[in-house]
């Protein structure tokens, strides 16, 4: 899973300046989330959140950082996750 979060992060649109409706935009913004719930259902969530207020113009900015932030964190617990050799349970 790290390796999918790395790869996102590394191609991240950017997301203050970009249509958050585009084809492109969109379909990153669906693997991304997919990825984060994944590793933390939490973090889905906020992911989630953050991804609503990229639709309003005095939110774009902030809201594009905290779904950056969102990532980064996601990749943090990832990584703890793997050293601790703790693996991601199953949805229910």
């Amino acid at each position: 899973m790290a390796g999918e979060l790395d790869q996102l992060r590394r191609s991240v649109p950017d997301l203050a300046k970009r249509d958050p409706l585009s084809s492109e935009v969109r379909e990153w913004l669906d693997r991304a989330y997919s990825a984060v719930r994944t590793v933390d259902e939490v973090e889905g969530i906020v992911f989630q959140m953050h991804r609503r207020y990229l639709l309003d113009p005095a939110e774009k900015v902030v809201a594009s950082a905290e779904i950056v932030e969102t990532l980064d964190r996601a990749l943090r617990i990832s990584a703890a996750m793997q050293k601790a050799g703790v693996t991601r349970r199953p949805a229910a």
